[in-house]
């Protein structure tokens, strides 16, 4: 999550129990913020400058001050809060509750809860349309959407979508929805209007984290299986190239001031900045064609004792062979 004016990124470190912020121009941490336990997103208000995290084993949300990163409250929501949604113009804030097959909306003022919709079992990432005050949540385990509306919190319907979709994102420039479905590494479109479905796009393993371009060109995807990001082509309805980041890449964010992509790695523990991503970077390194293969069997002489050593003494073991010449 970015905020554009005061230069700073906000990252849910879930396996630390915390929201750290990044100071975007000089690259190094201002301040760290204990929240609940396993935070996984973090979304921004920023008429009332705070930011709210979803502690998915605590079952909680909570508020923190995001220029002095205070905790501010600490709200009681459904059972394993695992995504986040967010309305400025209503005031609302909107959590995914995976166990419980709910999401419940709090006030963004005042930090309280003011009702609950029912969705599916896996509720967690929530995209919202606020042109239409309308909210999409995906429910993992039960491969569809939840539509909402967001100002009543009355459901409005269901969309099916590939097994385990993890990540919505609404694009106000093309008028789509667009469903990350990380068991079968698609990203599923439709059109927010119609609700037609406009066809998949293979990416790579497990795409758990997605955003947007500001002109609706670029979609970015987080392969949280590969260390990658997918970079896609919406104009073209193609991959254009994709990006090697940290370990298990989570979820991204475009800096609007620079147009750097910001990739935060849940298996790394770091943030990837990546100056204009929608240009391909250079070709990368070729590989030998047996790397990634097992080693074939083979035995040679001991130098010292003259013994012949086989590779299957050193099976299931790490070691270095190292070959010279004995002239």
């Amino acid at each position: 999550m970015v905020d554009a004016a005061a230069r700073r990124a906000f990252v849910a470190c879930s396996r630390s129990n915390a929201v750290v912020a990044v100071d975007l121009d000089r690259r190094r941490t201002e301040w760290r913020s204990p929240v609940g336990r396993e935070p996984i997103p973090v979304v921004l208000d920023l008429p009332a400058r705070r930011l709210f995290t979803a502690d998915a084993r605590s079952d909680t949300v909570t508020v923190v001050d995001a220029d002095s990163g205070t905790r501010l409250a600490q709200v009681p929501v459904g059972a394993y809060p695992a995504g986040l949604g967010h309305h400025p113009g209503l005031r609302r804030v909107f959590s995914g509750d995976t166990a419980a097959g709910t999401v419940t909306a709090l006030d963004a003022d005042h930090a309280r809860v003011i009702g609950t919709v029912p969705a599916e079992l896996g509720a967690g990432s929530i995209a919202v349309d606020t042109s239409r005050d309308r909210a999409y949540c995906a429910n993992f385990m039960s491969a569809s959407v939840t539509v909402f509306d967001a100002a009543t919190l009355r459901p409005l319907g269901r969309i099916a979508v590939p097994e385990g979709p993890c990540k919505v994102v609404v694009d106000p420039v093309s008028d789509r929805l667009y469903v990350a479905g990380s068991l079968h590494g698609t990203i599923t479109r439709f059109c927010l209007r119609t609700g037609a479905n406009l066809g998949e796009l293979v990416v790579e393993r497990a795409p758990v984290g997605m955003c947007v371009s500001p002109d609706g060109r670029w979609l970015y995807v987080c392969n949280r299986g590969a260390g990658t990001v997918s970079v896609l082509d919406t104009f073209r309805g193609t991959e254009s190239h994709r990006i090697t980041v940290g370990d298990g890449p989570g979820d991204c964010a475009l800096d609007p001031v620079t147009g750097r992509l910001l990739v935060s790695n849940a298996g790394s523990g770091t943030l990837t900045i990546v100056d204009r991503p929608w240009l391909p970077g250079p070709p990368a390194r070729a590989f030998h064609p047996v790397v990634g293969h097992p080693l074939p069997e083979f035995a040679l002489p001991d130098l010292r004792t003259g013994r012949i050593r086989t590779t299957r003494e050193w099976a299931e073991k790490k070691y270095v062979i190292n070959f010279f010449a004995s002239w």
